[in-house]
């Protein structure tokens, strides 16, 4: 239980916290003042998943390789993802954007990458 409530619960309270937010009808976003601004936030909210989805698969198992968890952690961000914009699309004053949801990939997917890469290059 306390290796669930370590690793695993984190990501389901990020997630079910991600999926409320979107469910409020006509959020309207703070006015932020620069270019791109809703893609940066969709980034940096995904690279918290990806974080939190990696931390999460790489302690499901101990036999995990680091590829394995990599590879989980992407198919959940890729899913997950894709899902929540499509459920945008049934919250009045909301929509699915798929350039929302390649900003949420190219968070995530940065992230991953980076400890991914950082986890192999430690010594064993």
């Amino acid at each position: 239980m306390k290796k669930f409530a370590t690793y695993h619960l984190p990501l389901l309270v990020y997630a079910c916290a991600m999926l409320a937010v979107s469910a409020i009808p006509n959020l309207k976003t703070p006015g932020l003042r620069f270019l791109a601004a809703d893609k940066v936030a969709h980034m940096v909210e995904y690279a918290i998943f990806a974080l939190l989805s990696y931390r999460s698969m790489s302690h499901l198992r101990p036999s995990h390789s680091e590829r394995l968890s990599f590879f989980l952690s992407l198919l959940l961000l890729s899913v997950f993802g894709l899902l929540h914009e499509f459920l945008q699309r049934f919250i009045p004053g909301r929509k699915a954007d798929l350039m929302d949801y390649l900003a949420d990939l190219a968070g995530g997917v940065t992230v991953l990458v980076i400890l991914y890469l950082s986890r192999r290059r430690q010594p064993a």
